[in-house]
């Protein structure tokens, strides 16, 4: 019998890469895809699926975005406006809707007036898609209607419960941190106090790790259906690796192969 999944998704930054080669080795296995449903930047590939498009093609979109040309600093309110994403992902979509693929897609968001977990099944893709990409405290909410809108991991990063297959396959891009936050370094053979800006990163950082963990044991107690986790070791691995596609490439496919055969 065919073997059939929906997937449920999740980004870690760079770590989208590596979506596309579970995709990869579903294809070549006549896996079948029910449904999809993704948040933050897994959000871009599960909208490629569902536009039909090849693990191939997604590959070469992936190659072609820099993030640096993506940067448009705000300043007033937010780091970033994320404008030029908008733009991007319009480039990428043009004006199609979620509701007419035949695959069904969730597009996961956070309304910040309601505190409520938002799965866009119907509207602009490209919107959608940029409204759960908006990293709180660095990227502007994005207006719909009268609601702001920001990433959709911060209230549900792994999202199975909008899903309506038994079967679900659930990748999830989280590193776990285990070690203690450093707070000395050494130059010279001195050891100084880490700089004040790095520490404040590395406690944030730590912060949203923390968050997204707590999110995703919330959504495996949850879970009633038929889930197959998927959780890799990165190594040296990280959210800024967007150098290092061919190494999460060679990861994840490996993994796919060893716990779907």
């Amino acid at each position: 019998m065919k073997k059939q999944y929906s997937l449920a998704l999740w980004w870690w930054a760079a770590r989208w890469f590596v979506h596309i080669w579970v995709l990869k080795y579903l294809e070549e296995n006549n896996i079948e895809i029910k449904e999809l449903s993704g948040t933050s930047m897994w959000a871009i590939i599960a909208a490629m699926k569902a536009c039909s498009k090849t693990t191939d093609e997604m590959i070469e979109v992936a190659k072609s975005i820099s993030f640096i040309k993506l940067i448009d600093p705000d300043l007033s309110f937010w780091l970033l406006k994320w404008d030029k994403v908008l733009k991007k992902l319009e480039e990428i979509f043009w004006d199609k809707k979620i509701e007419d693929f035949k695959i069904p897609l969730k597009i996961m968001a956070t309304n910040l007036e309601t505190w409520e977990s938002t799965a866009f099944e119907s509207w602009s893709l490209a919107k959608a898609v940029r409204a759960s990409l908006s990293l709180p405290w660095v990227f502007m909410p994005y207006k719909i209607w009268k609601y702001s809108y920001v990433d959709g991991w911060v209230t549900n990063n792994l999202p199975v419960s909008v899903l309506s297959w038994e079967h679900i396959l659930w990748v999830s891009a989280l590193k776990e941190i285990t070690w203690p936050i450093e707070t000395k370094t050494k130059f010279l053979g001195i050891e100084f106090n880490k700089w004040f800006f790095d520490y404040s990163y590395r406690v944030w950082h730590r912060t949203l790790l923390f968050m997204m963990k707590q999110n995703e044991n919330r959504s495996i107690e949850k879970a009633w259906k038929n889930v197959k986790i998927l959780t890799p070791d990165f190594w040296e691995l990280d959210y800024y690796s967007f150098d290092k596609i061919d190494e999460f490439v060679e990861l994840w496919y490996k993994l796919a192969k060893e716990q779907l055969d």
